[in-house]
């Protein structure tokens, strides 16, 4: 199961754009999405690689909705098929457990932190 990763930049709007990346969530939420939120863009999990045409498409128009006049979109896929692939908060999860490990060897080493 790939992950997808959604960066959504609504052009012409100013400077904050919460309310558009929130409505963004919403849909991905409302679409049986679990988007996980970071500051540079959204993760989701898809079942098929043909559902990313379609949930841009549907982000897409939901923004011109909203008055939005261009938006520029950047996808980056995950697309692991040698075994099941893990839960982007799962991978997450890895990377915080291996993280406390190298904090402890990083003041063993260097005596900071």
């Amino acid at each position: 199961m790939p992950t997808v990763a959604l960066k959504v930049i609504p052009i012409g709007v100013g400077t904050s754009l919460s309310r558009y990346i929130a409505r963004v969530v919403a849909l991905l939420e409302a679409e049986g999405y679990s988007p996980i939120v970071t500051p540079d863009n959204t993760v989701i999990h898809v079942r098929d690689l043909s559902e990313i045409g379609a949930i841009i498409r549907k982000v897409h128009d939901e923004l011109y909705s909203m008055g939005v006049t261009r938006i520029v979109t950047v996808v980056t896929v995950d697309d692991r098929r040698d075994r099941e692939e893990e839960l982007p908060n799962e991978k997450v999860q890895k990377v915080m457990q291996v993280l406390d490990e190298e904090r402890k060897k990083i003041r063993n080493v260097h005596g900071v932190m």
